[in-house]
């Protein structure tokens, strides 16, 4: 490696702890003062419960790897995993704040479910940060009057508690005027009505995990409507709880995603609430599936295909945008695929998971899944192939049915050894299809 520049051996430390950068110094001569141009300081050691004399080490390190920075820009700070005083962690933040620091990740896990987290108020007053995460399990920061982040693009928020529905959208979204990716995690969900509000954010990702069933009284709504591309892992709403907090329609408020062209619905029912939901109709996804029908690429999974196929019932809006679908499924729930294509008129890509659950049949005669006859589908994707029968005639019947087709694209089992792989290569091939175009690949 003593050929390489310093400019790339410095690039190289930064991809590293900087304690493992740090380390390299006693290689050679060279390398004796190398790390002290990298810029990125990583500090992910853990030393909970270490004995005292470990945890003043540990701080000496952080302390000096500050200073040798000098006067230069820090590109980005990290520290993770690590229980500390809060005046210490305080002096290594605004350290690096006061180096410009560009990204700034603080994943700090609390000594109990009782230790507050208090960020530095600096933090939130920043021209330079770019991007900043927060986590996890920790209360919400104490916003300051004069909260403006100006340059921020990218949040991550994990585990945040938050104690008022307003603080996310009113107190820390609204003083982020260039935000464009923001990145959402609860471990815990607070009966509140909760919007998420802002007119800049293009990329959205909402992870909700609910583990109480307490958890279940809450609305989420979204206010984003330059958000191109939207991942939301959750659970339908009760229709109860919307009457609980007097939508006496029994809809959920509405949402502004007015701009959505890529949506990733991964939804699940609470394990307490499986039974009820899908016996008594209670849950409700409908004004969500509704509010994403302009989507271009739709990714579901097959849990999302559970709650979609329990709470639905058959009444699905026209998705005349979507050119990509990607569907999972489970055992039970196929009949959801066939109205999704007889609701999307213009689709031109599916990609199809789990195909070998499909077991269904009618007195032991093969049913295949309903095709519209009018459909324009030209790539067809199978994954997760198993190599039963049962999937290939599914697979022809596809053929028949798709006249548009121009490619379709196998992707085996990783269990499938070559000999089977290669024969299953020259059934595919022998099917007939409606297509003169086709184009057979396996992957």
């Amino acid at each position: 490696m003593d050929c390489l520049p310093n400019d790339l051996l410095v690039q190289i430390l930064s991809l590293l702890p900087t304690k493992e950068a740090v380390s390299t110094s006693i290689l050679s001569k060279r390398w004796r003062t190398l790390f002290t141009l990298n810029d990125n300081l990583n500090f992910d050691d853990p030393i909970s419960g270490r004995p005292e004399d470990i945890r003043k080490s540990f701080n000496d390190f952080v302390d000096s790897s500050l200073a040798s920075q000098g006067g230069k820009h820090i590109k980005k700070f990290s520290l993770k995993h690590t229980e500390i005083y809060e005046e210490v962690h305080d002096r290594w933040i605004c350290k690096a704040l006061e180096h410009g620091v560009f990204e700034l990740h603080l994943h700090i896990k609390p000594k109990s479910c009782w230790w507050e987290f208090s960020v530095p108020s600096k933090v939130f007053t920043s021209t330079t940060l770019v991007k900043l995460s927060l986590g996890t399990g920790l209360d919400c920061p104490r916003f300051p009057p004069d909260t403006s982040l100006p340059a921020l693009k990218v949040l991550l928020l994990d585990s945040i508690f938050w104690f008022r529905h307003d603080q996310l959208s009113n107190g820390l979204l609204a003083a982020c005027p260039a935000l464009e990716d923001l990145t959402i995690h609860y471990e815990y969900y607070p009966g509140l009505p909760y919007v998420i509000s802002s007119k800049s954010i293009k990329k959205l990702s909402v992870t909700i995990n609910r583990t109480y069933y307490e958890d279940r009284y809450s609305i989420l709504t979204f206010d984003t409507p330059s958000v191109v591309d939207l991942y939301y892992y959750g659970f339908p709403q009760r229709k109860a709880d919307l009457y609980y907090y007097g939508f006496h329609q029994r809809k959920a408020p509405h949402c502004n995603l007015d701009s959505l062209a890529k949506a990733t619905l991964d939804l699940h029912f609470l394990e307490d609430e499986i039974l009820i939901s899908k016996k008594s109709h209670d849950a409700d996804v409908k004004n969500l599936i509704c509010e994403i029908r302009n989507v271009m690429t739709l990714h579901l999974t097959s849990s999302a295909v559970e709650v979609i196929s329990a709470c639905c019932k058959g009444e699905l809006p026209v998705f005349n945008n979507l050119v990509d679908l990607m569907f999972s499924s489970k055992k039970r729930d196929w009949k959801v695929l066939p109205l999704l294509l007889e609701r999307s008129p213009n689709l031109k890509t599916l990609v199809v998971l789990g195909l070998h659950r499909y077991t269904f049949g009618r007195r032991h005669r093969f049913v295949g899944i309903q095709i519209p006859s009018n459909n324009q589908i030209k790539m067809l994707s199978i994954k997760q192939y198993q190599g039963s029968e049962n999937e290939l005639k599914h697979i022809s019947h596809f053929l028949l049915k798709m006249e548009c087709l121009e490619v379709l694209k196998v992707y085996v089992a990783p269990t499938m050894d070559d000999p089977k792989k290669m024969q299953l290569t020259e059934d595919l091939l022998k099917l007939p299809a409606t297509s003169s175009e086709l184009k057979i690949q396996v992957m």
